[in-house]
This record gives C-alpha cells, sequence and structure tokens, in this order.
C-alpha cells in the first residue's frame, strides 16, 4: 500500500486520488487500509499502526540486538535490524524523494513523524539501561546521535554514486560511520583511519 500511495502522489498529488482509489489498486477493502493507517498521508509517509512500537518495546527490554553493546552501538544495531525487516531500497527511497518534490508540504509532517521516533528510541534507551532520572539527557543524546548516523549513512547507500552490487552494504556502511564518529570525537580528527 505504501508503494502504491507514493506512485499514486507522485503521478497524481497527494489529493489527486482516493483511499477507495488506492484500496482498489493494491485490492484491500477499506477497512483493512484503516487497520493498518490512519490517513491518506500516513500511508504515504510510510507511518503504519505500531510498526515499530514491538521492536522498540522488545529492545527497551533487552532484546531485538546483542547484550553487552554500549547505548550507542545498540541503538546502531537497532537501526540496522530496522531496515533489514523494513526492507528499505534505493527504488523506495528515490519514490519518496519524488514524493516529497511533488508535494513538499509533506515534508513537515515526516520530520515531526522523525521528531517522534527519535522521542521513542529515546524512551527504549532509557529504559534498557535504566536511566531513570528525568534530568539524565544521556538517552536522547544517543538517540539523536544515531539518527544523524543513520542520515549521514543513508545519503551514502542511496546516493547514485554507490553501486549496490559492489559497494558495501547498508549495516557495513553504519558500522563504519560509527567507527569513524568514534574516531572523531576522541582524537585530534586528522586521521580518519584512527
Amino acid at each position: 500500500m505504501i508503494v502504491e500511495a507514493r506512485r499514486a502522489t507522485v503521478a497524481h498529488g497527494l489529493h489527486g486520488f482516493t483511499i477507495e482509489q488506492l484500496c482498489e489498486t493494491v485490492g484491500v477493502s477499506r477497512r483493512t487500509f484503516f487497520n493498518h493507517f490512519a490517513s491518506k498521508d500516513d500511508a504515504v509517509l510510510g507511518i503504519e499502526h505500531g510498526a515499530s512500537e514491538a521492536m522498540l518495546h522488545g529492545y527497551a527490554t533487552g532484546g531485538v540486538v546483542p547484550s553487552g553493546l554500549d547505548p550507542l552501538a545498540s541503538v546502531v544495531a537497532l537501526a540496522v535490524e530496522q531496515v533489514r525487516v523494513v526492507g528499505l531500497d534505493r527504488t523506495e527511497q528515490d519514490l519518496a524523494r519524488q514524493v516529497f518534490e511533488r508535494e513538499p508540504a509533506m515534508v513537515p509532517k515526516f520530520l515531526a513523524v522523525v521528531d517522534e521516533q527519535l522521542a521513542a528510541v529515546a524512551r527504549a534507551v532509557r529504559a534498557r539501561f535504566g536511566w531513570d532520572d528525568p534530568d539524565d539527557r544521556r538517552a536522547q543524546l544517543v538517540a539523536e546521535t544515531a539518527g544523524v548516523l543513520l542520515k549521514v549513512t543513508m545519503a551514502t547507500a542511496f546516493d547514485d554514486a554507490h553501486d549496490d552490487g559492489s559497494g558495501p552494504p547498508f549495516d557495513v556502511l553504519i558500522a563504519e560511520n560509527l567507527r569513524q564518529l568514534r574516531a572523531a570525537v576522541t582524537t585530534t580528527g586528522q586521521d580518519p583511519t584512527a
């Protein structure tokens, strides 16, 4: 439904098709649509009811990623798992970019969703690591830093210059970006291979 909602938006604009037309295209009922999405906007943005809650709950209670990882590495591992589960690829990324070009009013809603997701990740980090003090900002810092790592990694992975066949996969790219980030904040920054 997400892919078809995005295709219809690129072809006709957000207001150029109805939920009923989308349902007919993908062969589902209107009820099924609303079991997954709150609105047409949410379908276009890929905001599915409860899609990440179960994974975040599992992470918060010590699962989903290997135990023993430091907070930042654990959130990076969580991002890798989320990308694996969602199956995000270059085609979907390009389609989303076309949606934002066609409907720039969708960008602020998308950014608000990203902020909500980062807050949810911070709550999960707080729970996983037992950071209960409300004045402790470590969980927010970890979530925001992981968000930046994810953004930089996706920009590389979905860049036209990146060859999916011979270039490193997403999990290798984000691990390398995490390594470089750690090197940048623990050294003078002069040696990018440190």
